[in-house]
């Protein structure tokens, strides 16, 4: 039966309830793209009685997530090196679990899980390993799912099982790919505009939604023989890491896999590839350290604070220092890991820019304007 909570990570008696604040209004939490929760995590253990059962299947599930969660911010060539968890430790890592849903018998216990991590004990962990790490992008990839039906292109209508998966939490990882609602949607763009796919509709929905990048998948079901599902999916896109999505994909579906399994499939693959292409550019290498002064231009101490928030969210940066602060600019010192290169791209993600003026750096905030680009 369905059940929402979550037990906190270093214990499994009690049982939380908790709100959480989704990207866009009605949005299930699982698109915001956190890169420290994973999610979909299943579980079925059977023991002497059912309080056994469960509590090793929690601790199971934490285990998997564990795994997933280390692979997910790492490069493939580290795994063999990741760090390894159990008991105590493990339970140290986690902050809480999520029973999304479960059915239990007497001696046998089925769940779905989603575990979130603490941040700062994972990011120690692979800095003791002299492990270089990805995390969240920050800005999401607004997703436009067109369901070609036989009755026309499908958006933000229903039945839409293609948006269905979207939203369903399949896309997890780094890059927080996320499905406006049509309320958010409506006026912006309709189904056959973005079947059209035009540069000018997916631009319009970027400024709609202040981010760089859209990407529009539309998948085309198809019947085959015998009665498996195939699904033809093309993808185009604006933004540095929606357009480099663009090229078409087909999804066979397996004896007794229906069409929505092969969809959620679908979904899992190309986020699995836009999380890969995003981690290979930006994982922070530790043991690369620097500093750099930077002027910061001020039109008022809310600019500071908007400007102190966004330092915050980005990651390559561990500190800074104020050297100096007026109503009209800041200097910084940043002290930061990995490369420069990295560091531009991480406050462009956040909404900051670092240019270079005659004599010093310049950091200051701008406006996101989408870009289009091509394959």
């Amino acid at each position: 039966m369905p059940h929402a909570g979550r037990i906190p990570g270093t214990g499994v008696c009690a049982v939380l309830f908790f709100a959480v604040w989704a990207l866009f209004s009605g949005q299930a939490a699982a698109q915001v793209g956190d890169s420290f929760t994973v999610r979909n995590v299943s579980v079925d253990i059977s023991a002497e009685n059912v309080n056994v059962a469960r509590d090793r299947a929690l601790a199971e599930g934490q285990k998997q997530a564990y795994e997933v969660l280390m692979q997910r911010l790492t490069a493939s060539g580290d795994w063999p090196r990741l760090p390894r968890l159990s008991g105590p430790d493990l339970e140290n890592a986690v902050l809480d679990v999520g029973i999304d849903q479960e059915k239990r018998s007497t001696v046998r216990y089925l769940a779905i899980l989603s575990v979130r991590f603490k941040p700062d004990v994972i990011r120690r962990l692979l800095r003791g390993a002299n492990i270089a790490y990805a995390e969240w992008r920050g800005r999401p990839v607004v997703v436009l799912p067109v369901y070609q039906a036989e009755t026309g292109p499908l958006l933000s209508e229903s039945p839409n099982p293609w948006r269905d998966a979207w939203r369903s939490g399949a896309a997890q990882g780094l890059i927080p790919l996320s499905v406006p609602s049509a309320e958010q949607t409506e006026g912006t763009v309709t189904a056959v505009q973005a079947a059209a796919g035009g540069p000018e509709t997916l631009a319009a929905v970027a400024q709609r939604f202040n981010t760089q990048d859209v990407l529009l998948a539309t998948a085309t079901p198809i019947r085959l023989e015998g009665g498996k599902a195939k699904v033809d999916v093309v993808l185009a896109g604006i933004g540095p890491v929606a357009a480099p999505l663009a090229g078409t994909r087909s999804y066979d579906g397996e004896v007794g896999e229906t069409l929505d399994m092969v969809l959620h499939r679908a979904v899992e693959d190309i986020a699995r590839t836009a999380n890969d292409t995003w981690k290979n550019g930006n994982l922070l290498q530790f043991d690369r350290q620097a500093s750099l002064p930077v002027m910061v231009p001020l039109s008022g101490f809310d600019d500071w604070l908007a400007v102190r928030d966004k330092l915050t969210h980005s990651t390559p940066v561990r500190t800074y220092e104020v050297a100096a602060l007026s109503k009209t600019e800041a200097a910084l010192v940043l002290h930061f890991v990995g490369e420069q290169s990295q560091l531009e791209s991480v406050f462009l993600q956040n909404g900051l820019v670092l240019s270079w003026a005659s004599d010093h750096w310049i950091l200051q905030s701008v406006v996101t304007r989408p870009t289009t680009g091509a394959r």
